[in-house]
């Protein structure tokens, strides 16, 4: 669903995956809700689609109107916000913000949590009281007189039946409390990372063109790494903000009162342990800071992974047809190498700071049982006080090492969440939810002194001062050679750029004061290679108008000459299409009279069709262009085409040539074009970049 991103912004598909998308620079509560995808839907409980669950933040951003021309005057191109990595407390801050909306749930796991470090605290205390009544039962059991032997096997006053059944008690509490935690933190690392990702899918969808071209990281934004982003960075987040959270509260709470029940068995043994705390820290700070900048160096090369192995999958029979695939399998080998690297270097660093940290442990507990055993021959300690002390010293040990491991892993959650931020803090320079409608754009289109240049190619200018217009209900066609700029026309009109300099207006509308879902919605647009999507022939035909009627869906077919080849599948429009068993394979020209039909049935003012018709057969084109033509008579629907094919190009009233620097060099009839043997038409003809 990403690659074809064009098509659904052309066709302003405003529900579910399209619904208004506000940029994001922070993560917090909002005040305003956005239509949740409804494939994501099905997957979240219901108590998920609160207003509070699935909101964007309101920032403060110009419309893409006045921002477009304040930034075309300055510098005379297009540019994105530079986007700097955040410190590591706008980081830490901005992570946690997006945990705020599952905080009831968070509160009951750590409640629970509370419940089971408290239940696995007190299991060295109980051990050591037992260790110590069976050394007085046995001690009581050479003296005479029952009373005294039965007051010895009491622990805590209790007789050992009620003891032990206390302690039973005590502990199947602490099951089910942990229970309750682990259930309560699955859920809201579910809730989060589909939250997560319904959001950022819905942020790339309504992205502008030059967040693709170019992008946050300057290099453009390749459907593998976003991918990746969306797969990856957001499921490690999740687990960074409700695992690793429960691991660090758990390491904390069983920290302070490991230290403290030390502290009360043995402060001598607990001065001791202290010694071990300093190096642990530095240690922890300097590997967590390592392991955050490695966690992003491991997540941007696996998005470059990913990258190659989308791009180099979608054009599997170009490959096989050069037999190229040794080449190929050598540059998706060399980002494996290169995430293989990375990821080794993390390992030796891991092996460096849990190896110390185990040799640190491990000194630890001989010197406090060498200090121990002294204090119980001097009489300063009991035998199950240091079972006890033991056992709260390897508790705090572990908690003191799990701490370590929670900042780590934070790093590497903050690392995962940079990726994820480059993305929602990406403002898009043309919004789809601000500017004007207006009674009627059914007029003519003008070209005012427009310059335009691609983002990604700021020093190539495609267009410098052009003027142009197009009457309403005409019928043009665009030549020149490749690369003069016809595609682009089609691009611009269809708002996926905007001018650099200069102004286009539909009915003497300025189209960057239009709302965007309007203005497109007016529009229908035909590439040369148009995408189909998973689903039956009808659902792609309707894709851009869900309020169809079947009269409407009739016409359209017939308008695309597809009534034919639809109707010689046993299913007809209920035929599904795709690479899935049953699925129908379209060839090049049905492909594109399904788009064409898409195109009508949204009973477009403007069509333009880049190359529409270069797939189908003489007759079937001829059908296609008559039914138009009738189109543009009847409706006044103005037709615009981009065409090499001298078929097409004939089949237009007016032609307009433009020359290899994208100037307008001729304009008129076909006929009176080609009865000029030194027009550019004719050149173009007879050279051959027109057939």
């Amino acid at each position: 669903m990403l690659t074809p991103i064009r098509t659904l912004r052309t066709l302003g598909f405003r529900q579910g995956t399209l619904s208004p998308i506000r940029p994001i620079s922070s993560i917090a509560t909002p005040p305003k809700k956005i239509v949740i995808p409804q494939n994501c839907i099905s997957i979240l409980q219901p108590s998920f689609r609160t207003k509070t669950q699935l909101q964007w933040i309101p920032v403060k951003y110009k419309s893409s109107t006045s921002q477009s021309r304040i930034d075309t005057q300055h510098n005379g191109s297009t540019s994105n916000p530079t986007i700097t990595n955040p410190s590591l407390g706008v980081g830490l801050s901005r992570l946690v913000r997006l945990v705020k909306p599952e905080s009831k749930l968070l509160v009951g796991a750590l409640i629970c949590l509370v419940i089971t470090s408290s239940v696995t605290m007190m299991l060295p205390l109980i051990i050591g009281k037992i260790v110590d009544t069976a050394s007085s039962a046995k001690s009581a059991e050479s003296e005479e007189g029952s009373e005294k032997k039965a007051k010895s096997n009491k622990i805590w006053g209790f007789d050992p039946i009620q003891f032990y059944t206390g302690v039973t008690l005590v502990f199947l509490t602490g099951a089910i409390s942990n229970f309750g935690r682990i259930y309560l933190l699955r859920s809201v690392g579910e809730r989060l990372v589909a939250r997560l990702r319904s959001r950022l899918y819905s942020k790339i969808l309504s992205q502008d063109s030059y967040f693709f071209d170019v992008g946050p990281t300057k290099n453009g934004m390749k459907i593998g790494d976003l991918l990746s982003r969306l797969a990856n960075d957001t499921q490690i987040i999740s687990r960074t903000l409700s695992g690793n959270i429960s691991d660090g509260a758990r390491a904390t709470i069983s920290g302070c009162v490991g230290v403290s029940m030390m502290c009360y068995v043995s402060w001598k043994l607990t001065l001791c342990m202290s010694l071990i705390f300093p190096p642990l820290i530095v240690m922890s700070l300097f590997y967590g800071r390592r392991i955050k900048q490695l966690s992003r160096s491991i997540q941007e090369h696996i998005g470059s992974m990913s990258k190659v192995a989308e791009e180099k999958l979608n054009g599997i029979k170009t490959i096989q047809s050069f037999g190229q695939q040794r080449l190929v399998v050598s540059e998706y080998n060399n980002e494996i190498r290169n995430l293989f690297r990375t990821s080794m270097y993390e390992g030796k660093l891991s092996g460096i700071f849990y190896g110390g940290n185990s040799f640190i442990g491990n000194m630890t507990i001989v010197g406090l049982l060498l200090v121990g055993t002294n204090l119980i021959s001097n009489g300063q300690l009991t035998v199950g006080d240091l079972s006890s002390f033991m056992m709260y010293a390897t508790f705090t040990g572990s908690s003191i090492f799990g701490l370590g491991n929670f900042y780590t892993e934070l790093m590497k959650g903050i690392g995962a969440a940079e990726r994820i931020f480059e993305l929602s803090d990406s403002e898009n320079r043309i919004t789809t939810t601000l500017g004007k409608k207006v009674d009627s754009t059914h007029g003519a289109i003008k070209f005012e002194n427009v310059d335009f240049r691609y983002p990604s190619r700021p020093q190539t200018q495609i267009f410098q001062n052009l003027n142009l217009t197009i009457n309403k209900g005409e019928n043009v066609c665009f030549v020149g050679p490749s690369g003069s700029g016809k595609s682009t026309v089609s691009q611009i009109l269809s708002r996926f750029y905007d001018p650099v300099n200069g102004k286009i207006t539909f009915n003497s509308h300025d189209i960057r004061d239009l709302n965007l879902n309007f203005h497109r919605s007016k529009l229908g647009y035909v590439p040369q290679d148009p995408q189909l999507f998973t689903g039956t022939i009808r659902d792609n035909i309707v894709f851009g108008k869900s309020d169809y009627t079947e009269e409407e869906l009739q016409r359209a077919i017939e308008l695309s000459n597809s009534v034919g080849f639809i109707n010689s599948f046993p299913q007809k429009l209920d035929t599904p299409l795709g690479s899935s068993a049953g699925g129908a394979q379209l060839s090049g020209g049905q492909r594109q009279r399904v788009a064409l039909a898409r195109a009508l049935i949204r009973n477009p003012d403007i069509l333009i069709l880049d190359e529409a018709t270069s797939a189908l057969d003489s007759y079937s084109e001829k059908v296609v262009m008559s039914n138009l033509n009738l189109l543009s008579r009847e409706k006044e629907c103005t037709i615009i085409s981009i065409a090499h094919r001298l078929s097409t190009i004939r089949n237009s009233s007016r032609i307009i040539v433009f020359d290899d620097q994208g100037h307008v060099v001729e304009d008129g009839s076909f006929a009176v074009l080609l009865a000029n043997p030194a027009s550019e038409l004719n050149k173009l003809l007879k050279s051959h970049d027109l057939m």
